[in-house]
């Protein structure tokens, strides 16, 4: 399972952006929600979308 944290949350042309990171790698999704629970969903419907979860252990780094 993937675990996100949310980095950064900033307006941007009247749209609310998060900047959302999969744990314990350097990857950083973008996405637009308008709430900290929709950016997570979000990010995990990219993650499952673009098929992330299938190499993720490969971008993983030590904290």
């Amino acid at each position: 399972m993937v675990k996100l944290e949310i980095l950064e949350k900033y307006e941007l042309l009247g749209e609310m952006r998060y900047r959302v990171r999969i744990k314990n790698t350097k990857i950083i999704l973008n996405v637009t929600a308008t709430s900290d629970n929709e950016a997570l969903k979000k990010a995990k419907e990219l993650i499952n979308e673009i098929k992330l979860h299938e190499v993720i252990d490969q971008y993983k780094v030590e904290a």
